[in-house]
């Protein structure tokens, strides 16, 4: 999530499953210490002096509903992935689902964009 200089820094955590369950009902006041704590536990006592926290409540969204990007069963990404990626005749796909890299995520949603629209011209020339 950081800019490609790198500065500022930015990290993404999310609380998932029992953590989401259990958490979900905190302030966000209590949930930006607890994240704030682990971040500290893996990256040392510098990770606690966060410029800036925002808090999502994915459930509360209207186009997620729950989640911030869908996720396959374990194994289909290997067997299916690139089934997902490649274009039939002219037609290209792209989403974050789709995304080899960065999968399931804006950036991987860009990525995608950007080989199919690659791709597309690719099979208008040929």
């Amino acid at each position: 999530n950081s800019p490609p200089s790198g500065h500022p820094g930015v990290l993404a955590a999310f609380f998932e499953a029992r953590a989401a369950r259990r958490y979900g009902g905190a302030s966000v006041d209590e949930r930006r210490r607890i994240t704030l704590e682990c971040l500290e536990r893996f990256f040392g006592p510098r990770a606690a002096a966060c410029v800036r926290y925002v808090d999502v409540d994915w459930s509360a969204e209207e186009w997620t509903r729950g989640c911030y990007f869908g996720q396959m069963a374990p194994g289909s990404w290997i067997e299916y992935g690139p089934a997902l990626r490649q274009g039939v005749g002219r037609i290209q796909w792209a989403g974050a689902e789709r995304a080899p890299m960065w999968n399931g995520y804006m950036e991987g949603a860009v990525r995608s964009g950007e080989q199919a629209a690659a791709d597309a011209v690719k099979a208008l020339d040929g």
